[in-house]
């Protein structure tokens, strides 16, 4: 598994859209060119279209560690048969890809199109992890005509992976708001403990010394 660990925390990766499309799928899918070194431990080859939770995805490749970075990977599509166009784009056991826009094309200097790429968001409702992530599936168009990409030799996508920080930082502020209620509550409850045994303290100390006085006065007369 190459693992984001061994890049260093000084680089920051952020390519631009043309240069997704040129420099790694055009050298690898229309050149059969293999990566290109420098793209080692950056560009990674994996499944986002699998059985594999989306989670452990993200855990496995260190991105935490990580400031202000995306985890970049190199996937293959899973067309619905041979002859079709339509792809599955699900994730784990019950985690799918949801289109959040129409696919936006991808110029570089010359009327037509080189690429497209399709927004989408991670959808299961019945995970915590639901809305947590974005991908952006990066595809080549092949031709003049600008039509997409519909040879299976042609399957090939790269896939720009980010978290969702604003749902992430709500998630984290809850987290962290419950774990000082707890203590707080706790102090409130042997604050309110203690003021229990020291009203019954006082309470013991008053009958005492009334006993004490009844006593004495008793002696007296």
């Amino acid at each position: 598994m190459a693992n984001s660990r061994n890049v260093s925390l000084a680089f920051h990766f952020h390519p631009t859209d043309q240069e997704i499309i040129r420099s790694i799928l055009y050298k690898m899918v229309i050149e059969g060119e293999p990566l290109n070194p420098s793209y080692h431990g950056i560009v990674h080859d994996e499944d986002l279209f699998g059985t594999k939770e989306l989670w452990k995805i993200w855990e496995d490749y260190g991105r935490d560690q990580l400031h202000d970075q995306d985890l970049y990977f190199l996937c293959q599509l899973k067309r619905i048969n041979y002859c079709s166009s339509r792809t599955h784009r699900r994730i784990g056991r019950e985690g799918t890809w949801s289109q959040r826009v129409a696919p936006k094309l991808i110029y570089d200097g010359n009327p037509n199109p080189i690429g497209s790429v399709r927004k989408l968001r991670y959808k299961n409702p019945k995970s915590e992890h639901d809305a947590e992530w974005f991908l952006d599936e990066y595809s080549l168009f092949v031709g003049d005509d600008g039509h997409d990409q519909t040879t299976p030799g042609f399957d090939f996508v790269v896939c720009r992976l980010r978290r969702n920080h604003n749902k992430f930082d709500r998630i984290r502020a809850s987290v962290h708001k419950k774990t000082n209620k707890a203590p707080q509550q706790i102090h409130e409850r042997k604050r309110k403990s203690m003021n229990v045994v020291i009203n019954i303290d006082d309470e013991e100390e008053e009958e005492v010394h009334g006993c004490s006085s009844a006593k004495s006065h008793s002696c007296t007369l």
